[in-house]
């Protein structure tokens, strides 16, 4: 039976999400998540309730008008903390679970925050750094295992500035039977303040991205509006939290719809939680999809089935011409192999070749591409379903302008953009608010790439990766590294330009090795991978023009030092 999607509904703020999503979904369940060898889960009233205990908690401890941080493994109380802070008019600042203590104490310190709510795996580190942050009102653990603290304690620990989550929880529900009202009645501005994005990517130079509730109830309607999902949708949240694509598209958007979400409580056991949770939609990034996309085929390659997987291939291809679709006979396998329910993928975060999303849809699992970035909340453009183009990411969201800055030669230019999504500006850097945020609004991305003339948008590279070869003509590293990607020894890999003996660039891929598939393949010494990646390598240049061919190679031994979202850290390189 065709499922029909909720009617369209719009929040003007978060408060308004977390109310209506408990009024219409009540007893659903909202997230499931492991904890202490069981699966637990809670329901959309019960999180709401939650968050109101937490809100009016903040303020009886006197965390009014102030910056929260937040830190930690994914979990519902992480997501409590962000909706408890901004609906109380707070200032949420999320935290790179990935930090160490001293990058950790220097962002506390740069926002101001007064309250850091973490998860009990950081007591340790919260307890060396505590003496050392002096704008710090409380300590805030999420205590998960048993606790030495027990109810009674409440004021002990206020005044030694830790308090137990779990503590502030059952202060606010008692708060709340008494008639306290003062955060459910604090008015909300839609423009002020409330979130506060510490971005590293791949740059190596962090900004504070300041978000406004405006900013991020656009992102969340304008998410609800491009995208395919049902309120018996269950979706695996795998990516951390920190990341505005995750919480905005992810989790938020995910609460207006009415869906389930499962948390994942670890990268190493991705496979094995979608096989536990079974989910019919995913939120990912590249690194993901193509880690999903090249399983399929080793599997087939192990199976000795390759041939009999591309006779399905061809054989759905024919039966679609009569509007037969198979796919899920002759790809159940596939299927299974992703918990069997799987059924829409969407990836955001860096464009993927055409000849991925195509696999992918050809097995019977839509793969659509998005596009954004965090000073955009972070969405800018979404495939629609069904009208997809591959190769493109998207056509912008919904009261989206877009337009293409500094045409080159080729119809490449940068991506500039302007909406109610777009942030407030960088906290405390009014210098480089400027450099990219025009006085009438307009937003300079830093991508480059054009628009075709049904208005989606194409990347052909980020602006600070260009290459630009001594006869002027500009490489993006991003359309070389799709190319090697292809080869199967290749794990991952960067390419940069190195200078040669004669002052001329050098096109250079640094390579890490795929080592499994080295070893299924009988190639166990370094020196002998090398020499193959080599050859494998000198046949991709043919099929390339001149000026985009490798002319060296550099084989790493360890991976690529990454960001918490899998992206290369270029600047390290």
């Amino acid at each position: 039976m065709k499922k029909i999607k909720p009617q369209r509904q719009h929040i003007c703020d978060l408060r308004e999400l977390v109310k209506n999503s408990a009024d219409n979904r009540g007893s659903n369940t909202l997230f499931k998540y492991k904890r202490n060898g069981n699966i637990q889960s809670i329901s959309y009233s019960d999180f709401a309730h939650q968050c109101d205990c937490l809100g009016s908690a903040f303020y009886d401890i006197g965390l009014k008008d102030c910056a929260i941080g937040v830190i930690g493994e994914t979990c519902p109380e992480w997501v409590m903390t962000y909706l408890a802070a901004v609906n109380g008019g707070n200032v949420i600042v999320p935290l790179d679970k990935e930090l160490n203590p001293k990058e950790l104490a220097e962002f506390i310190k740069l926002a101001n925050i007064k309250a850091v709510v973490y998860t009990q795996s950081y007591d340790e580190m919260f307890a060396d750094l505590f003496h050392s942050l002096d704008g710090i009102s409380y300590l805030i653990p999420i205590v998960t295992n048993e606790s030495k603290y027990s109810p009674d304690d409440f004021r002990a620990l206020e005044a030694d500035k830790r308090i137990e989550f779990s503590l502030l929880i059952e202060r606010g529900e008692k708060l709340l039977s008494e008639g306290y009202d003062e955060f459910l009645a604090h008015e909300i501005d839609r423009e002020k303040m409330s979130v506060i994005l510490f971005t590293s990517g791949t740059t190596g130079t962090s900004k504070g991205v300041m978000l406004s509730v405006k900013n991020v109830a656009t992102a969340v309607n304008n998410s609800y509006d491009t995208t395919e999902f049902y309120d018996d949708d269950v979706l695996l949240s795998v990516l951390p939290l920190h990341h505005t694509y995750e919480m905005t598209c992810g989790i938020l958007t995910a609460m207006l719809y009415g869906a389930t979400v499962c948390i994942n409580d670890s990268l190493k056991y991705v496979l094995r939680n979608i096989q536990l949770f079974k989910p019919t939609a995913m939120i990912l990034v590249p690194v993901f999809v193509k880690t999903m996309y090249k399983k399929i085929w080793d599997s087939a390659s192990k199976k000795k089935s390759v041939g009999k997987l591309n006779f399905a291939l061809s054989l759905q291809g024919v039966l679609s011409k009569v509007k037969i679709d198979a796919k899920k006979y002759l790809f159940s396998e596939i299927k299974n192999a992703f918990g069997g329910n799987l059924e829409r993928i969407i990836c955001g975060g860096a464009p993927l070749s055409a000849e991925l999303v195509k696999g992918f849809n050809d097995f019977g699992i839509s793969l659509s591409q998005g596009y954004g970035i965090t000073e955009c909340s972070p969405l800018i453009s979404v495939n629609p379903y069904k009208c997809e183009k591959y190769g493109s990411v998207g056509y912008p969201v919904p009261g989206l302008e877009v337009r293409i800055e500094d045409v080159d030669e080729n119809g490449n230019g940068e991506i500039v953009v302007r909406g109610d999504n777009v942030m407030l500006g960088y906290y405390n850097d009014t210098e480089a608010t400027k450099a990219v945020l025009s006085e009438d609004r307009w937003f300079k991305t830093g991508d480059l790439g054009y628009i075709d003339q049904d208005g989606y948008i194409y990347i052909t590279g980020r602006k600070k990766n260009v290459i630009v070869l001594n006869n002027g003509k500009n490489v993006f590293p991003e359309e070389i590294e799709e190319y090697l990607e292809k080869i199967d020894l290749v794990g991952e890999v960067a390419v940069v330009s190195r200078d040669g003996d004669d002052g001329e660039v050098v096109l250079t891929a640094i390579i890490y090795p795929n080592f499994d598939r080295a070893r299924e393949i009988g190639l166990e010494d370094i020196v002998k991978i090398s020499e193959e990646i080599k050859n494998r390598v000198q046949q991709n240049n043919k099929t390339l023009p001149t000026f985009k061919q490798v002319r060296n190679i550099e084989i790493r031994k360890t991976e690529f030092e990454k960001t918490t979202s899998k992206k290369i850290k270029r600047h390290k390189i």
